[in-house]
């Protein structure tokens, strides 16, 4: 638990351009020990942050949230902010999700029933489910690195994949 930890300091150091709401007590964020759960079992990226984007519209309510990865959000971001205005909805927040690199891993919009700015208890939620997420996105880059140089190495010598253990009963 202390990697996932540093890993969402990490995150929270790294929001750039960020203002810290006055109240210095701390948000309660309702999920965020179940999906740091999920996080650090490995669970498929997709589930983790669907888990994100509901939690958070539950706990500011009137809201509906999505995290867009870079390679989606030439084709449908655009189209996902005019469909919301076309519904009555406007831009509640739209925040960069960082890699430890300041490379973009992902964008989460949330987009509002009602026109308005997010309370600075509203802001620190925003910014706990922008860490979680990028150390869930930054995890999966890596694995997905990792594995990528594995594929590399055994080309390179010439090793077949491992093959799986037949099922035995």
């Amino acid at each position: 638990m202390a990697d996932d930890e540093s890993d969402t300091k990490w995150a929270s150091e790294n929001i750039p351009s960020r203002r810290q709401p006055t109240d210095s007590r701390p948000v309660q964020f309702a999920e965020e020990k179940h999906i740091r759960e999920l996080i650090s079992l490995g669970a498929p990226l997709p589930g983790i942050l669907n888990e994100l984007c509901t939690a958070i519209d539950v706990q500011i309510g009137n809201v509906v949230s999505l995290v867009w990865l870079p390679d989606e959000m030439d084709s449908h971001l655009y189209t996902s902010a005019q469909s919301a205005m076309q519904m009555g909805l406007s831009i509640f927040s739209s925040v960069c999700i960082l890699s430890r690199e300041e490379a973009l891993l992902g964008t989460l919009e949330i987009y509002g029933c009602d026109p308005r700015r997010p309370t600075p208890d509203e802001y620190q939620l925003i910014v706990r489910v922008v860490n979680l997420a990028a150390v869930a996105l930054q995890r999966h880059k890596d694995s997905e690195d990792f594995e990528r140089f594995a594929r590399q190495a055994r080309n390179s010598i010439g090793l077949s994949p491992p093959e799986k253990p037949p099922f035995i009963n």
